[in-house]
């Protein structure tokens, strides 16, 4: 059985990351395509792919956490020249709360 391929866009916010050795607050945009048996199981897959890759550049504390949710999601036909399961963020700054 061959499962149903998805292209999930993602978008986080309040992301304190370090750049050129200042934390800052940034948010984020990022694409991953993923293979999974319904849009639940996508959704899911794409979020534990990002939250493995951000692992190390997160610096948020518990009391001022990130925030991470699905922008659109789409079954789609074939992967095409995407590179699967896709990598990178595009960031920009935030302004501070």
């Amino acid at each position: 059985m061959v499962m149903p391929k998805y292209k999930v866009s993602l978008e986080g916010k309040n992301f304190q990351i370090d750049i050129d050795n200042a934390v800052q607050q940034c948010g984020f945009f990022t694409t991953r395509f993923v293979e999974a048996n319904d849009l639940s199981l996508a959704e899911q897959e794409a979020m534990d792919l990002v939250r493995e890759e951000l692992n190390e550049l997160v610096l948020n504390d518990r009391k001022n956490p990130p925030i991470m949710y699905i922008a659109q999601l789409d079954e789609i036909q074939s992967f095409g020249n995407n590179q699967v399961p896709g990598t990178g963020f595009t960031w920009f700054k935030e302004s501070a709360r």
